[in-house]
């Protein structure tokens, strides 16, 4: 599987990743299912269609990136991404 970061116009932080995380969850239309937050990283898991991932953020790696649940679903973060990616430039 193949991490694709996810685009930022900001750098990410464990006080405005949450704020940014909303803002994705809503623009791509996914449902939030979960939350998870540890010392030093959050784990939302979402849904997109029935396809189930997590939206990662890792203070250390200062970033973000979405992981599907399964293997065979890396498209769909894949597209995704891609989807965001594309929302940040026309913005």
């Amino acid at each position: 599987m193949t991490t694709r970061m996810l685009a930022v116009t900001q750098p990410l932080t464990l006080d405005n990743f949450p704020a940014w995380a909303k803002q994705f969850v809503a623009t791509l239309e996914l449902e939030l299912i979960e939350q998870e937050q540890g010392a030093d990283y959050y784990q939302w898991r979402v849904c997109f269609e029935g396809t189930q991932l997590f939206l990662c953020f890792q203070h250390y790696a200062d970033c973000a990136w979405l992981e599907p649940l399964r293997r065979e679903e890396q498209a769909v973060a894949d597209w995704l991404a891609a989807q965001w990616q594309t929302k940040l430039l026309v913005e």
